[in-house]
């Protein structure tokens, strides 16, 4: 979207054209670019040779004026070795702490204005506002600070896939060459299993498992977690499961079972994960109306994306206990009697209901579904990937507004109640009750490796893999070195 028809736009207060430096540094010259300044956010967008180009619809940087390292200050030649004499007048630097993956280092962004004069302006604005918001006392509303999670010179990390954190101390990483717990502090390895290439993993703590899935036909296997601390255990293999492109777990029938879902293009397998020998014993299939793009259990029902939809499954009233359940098999009005679970008959429930006509443009513009959020027992946020609609448990609209993003989203996660928007240049943060856009952490190519989004891996030249702490949790669910 352009920057003036964005969500921000009607806080504008201030257009520069200017120019930053080139992604390998001013050394190599510098590139035009588009200032926006509103709501206390500094936004930069590339623009293209020629005075008549349109700026980029992507945001390139979001720098929050509420970060407590915010500064803003004019530059000496020392500051800007490989700048042009004449351009050194014209630059002015911005320094914040969230422009880095690492709390220990604060980087700043160069930005060359056409003049002097401009540049003094600009300095000038920027502190003003910098100095309304410390009178007014608008405190930073950061949730996640980024931190390095271990040392990136290690090569697994370069190629991992998927992660988990298994306690304060020890992460699994899945990639190329196979599974691996990573003890954090004590810079301990421990390879589990073979050397098949691990796509995907799913802590099941209530059953002490962890599901993968690996090797060349995707098969999803179940660990003990007793194997990660590197004793020789048993696996299990579903094999029902190849081809699997992700997994989802948790507690159905009020906690006493654990289900384990797995996706294979439009087909949903459910399995009861149990003390049995093999671990796991099936309990229904499930069609879905389209190829999955997301799945998810939230309190014990499963709920499935596919493009420009959701459904959800819950409890049938009927009784067709062994049959495949289809979207048109079953689809009966809604029972408080019946408890809603995978561990029964499931009726589909299409979460954009057919008679709100406020929603009929979503199956028009064959939107991509990147997760549903439960706000609570009665409302639920759909997000695609060029809107975030809220609808009530039948499907209907919930509320007028709606969330759009800032950049155009890869993919997106959820931890209660943040939700964390993943563009090529940022992850966004939102608050899913209030609707407030609350954070831009401007990290380029960063990408989640677990569900809630608290590990990360920032491909850049050096791959690192970045802890998002959580400042508003009690304690860090993961101990960084």
């Amino acid at each position: 979207m352009s920057p003036l028809s964005s969500p921000h736009s009607r806080l504008l207060t201030r257009v520069l054209v200017s120019q930053v430096p080139k992604p390998t540094g001013v050394k190599k010259g510098w590139q035009r670019a588009m200032a926006v300044v509103c709501d206390f956010k500094l936004f930069l967008y590339e623009l293209g040779e020629g005075k008549a180009t349109q700026p980029s619809v992507v945001v390139s940087q979001v720098i929050d004026m509420r970060d407590e390292e915010f500064s803003v200050s004019s530059v000496l030649a020392s500051d800007v070795i490989h700048a042009s004499r004449k351009d050194i007048p014209c630059i002015f630097r911005v320094t914040a702490s969230q422009l880095s993956h690492s709390s220990n280092h604060k980087p700043s962004i160069l930005i060359l204005a056409d003049s002097d004069q401009e540049r003094n302006k600009w300095v000038g604005l920027l502190n003003e506002l910098h100095r309304i918001l410390k009178k007014n006392k608008l405190k930073e509303r950061f949730v996640y600070v980024p931190k390095e999670a271990y040392d990136s010179t290690l090569p697994l990390i370069k190629t991992t896939q998927s992660a988990a954190i298994i306690d304060h101390e020890r992460v699994a990483l899945g990639n190329e060459e196979g599974l691996f717990v990573i003890h954090v502090t004590k810079d301990e390895i421990v390879r589990v299993g073979d050397n098949k290439k691990v796509h995907h993993i799913d802590l099941i703590l209530q059953e002490q498992l962890l599901a993968v899935i690996s090797g060349r036909n995707r098969h999803v296997r179940l660990f003990p977690t007793q194997a990660l601390d590197g004793r020789e255990t048993e696996s299990y293999k579903l094999a029902e499961t190849k081809g699997c492109q992700t997994v989802v777990s948790g507690p159905v029938r009020n906690g006493s079972l654990t289900c384990l879902c797995v996706a294979m293009k439009r087909q949903i397998i459910c399995y009861e994960v149990n003390k049995s020998k093999g671990r796991h014993r099936r309990l229904r299939e499930v069609q879905a109306p389209g190829p999955i793009q997301w799945m998810g259990l939230l309190s014990e029902r499963l709920y499935v994306g596919y493009q420009s939809g959701f459904t959800r499954y819950r409890y049938s009233t009927c009784p067709q206990r062994r049959r495949r359940v289809t979207p048109s098999t079953c689809d009966v009005a809604y029972s408080s009697a019946a408890l809603p679970s995978v561990h029964g008959d499931m009726a589909p429930v299409n979460l954009l209901h057919h008679e709100d006509h406020t929603l009929a443009f979503i199956p028009q513009q064959s939107l991509d579904a990147l997760c549903a959020v439960e706000i609570s027992s009665k409302e639920l946020l759909l997000c695609f990937n060029a809107i975030g609609v809220y609808v009530d448990s039948q499907g209907r609209r919930s509320r007028q507004q709606e969330l759009m993003w800032p950049a155009f989203p890869n993919s997106a996660c959820y931890n209660a109640p943040y939700l964390s928007v993943y563009s090529e240049n940022a992850v966004d943060v939102f608050d899913v009750n209030t609707m407030e856009w609350i954070q831009t952490i401007p990290l380029k190519k960063v990408r989640a490796l677990n569900i809630d989004g608290s590990l990360n891996l920032l491909g850049l030249e050096t791959v690192r893999l970045i802890y998002f702490r959580n400042k508003m949790a009690g304690k860090n669910s993961l101990n960084t070195p």
